[in-house]
């Protein structure tokens, strides 16, 4: 693509960020001040639709993006805006405030980039099926409900309620909680060592700790502000509202999306219309980051209008995401 081309492309985008129009070869020329006659831009504009950079809406309009060319701006052309000190400063302040559990800043960490962002904000916890657990606290409820409070090396806590069929006294279920946090194990370990060292004793309990455990081990999702991106006018709202109420879904349809891109933990990411591949979210944008907490992955990012603020919204998802992961250091040296 020559530099003409680039400059053309990046005004039309630009426009249509800003205006949600079309715009045409002599509009662009009064708004951008570009030193090309009409007839030339005309030309370039011609150019870049064969390429399918742009696209005309009907036959006498202005041109808009296109994904491919949305995929070309983001790529090549976009500067990224910078934040201002104030913004630094509100951020980082919500950060400093006491945090010590992954989940409650997970959740903050929505919630405040859709503050930040006007978009929906969504934080996606870390598998846990490959993380140690800390310690299980067995708490003797009566002799036929028992409390696991599960807690991660990572720090998140998981509480079950495990109702028995066979009777177990305050003591046993003691017992069986000082053996059980006598080593640290994953998920898979500790289940591995309920059914061979525990036999009939206290088979059913064990039995019920290990399918209890082994439920939401991949991570809650915390999203915020989900209906706020949905136009009510747009068709298809009911069913884009409908899918964003089904946490376990939609955390299913992100995770797949990202597996299906190179994995880039440096840089924020933006998959956007058709490449969503979901049905109903052909005009809205996701822009994320991935970041690590032992063996396991989590996201922070926003979905919102493909007609978005690229520039600023990735400058914000990236600053936000530094500041997660100096909170998960901070964690990650307490466990240590």
């Amino acid at each position: 693509m020559t530099e003409r081309e680039k400059l053309v492309l990046n005004a039309v985008i630009d426009y249509y960020l800003t205006f949600g129009e079309t715009i045409g070869s002599r509009a662009l020329v009064k708004k951008y001040e570009i030193d090309l006659s009409s007839a030339t831009i005309r030309n370039v504009m011609a150019d870049l639709e064969d390429m399918g950079y742009i696209s005309k809406t009907h036959i006498s309009s202005g041109r808009i993006p296109t994904d491919k060319g949305y995929r070309l701006y983001l790529d090549k052309l976009l500067e990224i805006e910078k934040i201002t000190k104030q913004e630094k400063f509100n951020i980082k302040n919500i950060y400093e405030q006491r945090v010590s559990e992954l989940d409650l800043m997970l959740k903050k960490t929505s919630s405040l980039l859709s503050k930040l962002t006007n978009y929906a904000g969504i934080a996606i916890e870390p598998n846990q099926s490959k993380e140690k657990i800390k310690k299980i606290e067995l708490v003797h409820l009566d002799d036929f409900l028992v409390m696991a409070v599960i807690v991660m090396e990572n720090k998140s806590i998981r509480t079950k309620k495990i109702i028995l069929d066979k009777k177990m006294s305050r003591e046993e279920v003691f017992k069986l909680s000082e053996e059980i946090n006598n080593e640290k194990f994953s998920q898979e370990e500790l289940k591995e060592f309920l059914f061979k060292t525990k036999g009939e004793e206290f088979k059913e309990i064990t039995e019920a700790i290990s399918n209890e455990i082994s439920q939401d081990v991949t991570g809650q999702l915390f999203m915020d502000n989900a209906q706020g991106i949905v136009n009510t006018d747009t068709v298809g709202a009911l069913e884009i509202l409908k899918l964003f109420n089904d946490n376990k879904n939609v955390k299913i349809l992100f995770e797949e999306m990202i597996n299906k891109e190179e994995k880039n933990y440096g840089a924020v990411n933006v998959i956007f219309g058709d490449e969503l591949q979901i049905k109903g979210l052909e005009n809205y944008s996701f822009v994320y980051s991935l970041y690590k907490m032992g063996d396991s992955e989590g996201v922070i990012g926003v979905i919102g209008p493909k007609r978005m603020a690229y520039s600023k919204t990735i400058a914000l998802v990236e600053f936000v995401t530094n500041e997660v992961k100096e909170v998960i250091k901070k964690i990650e040296e307490k466990i240590e």
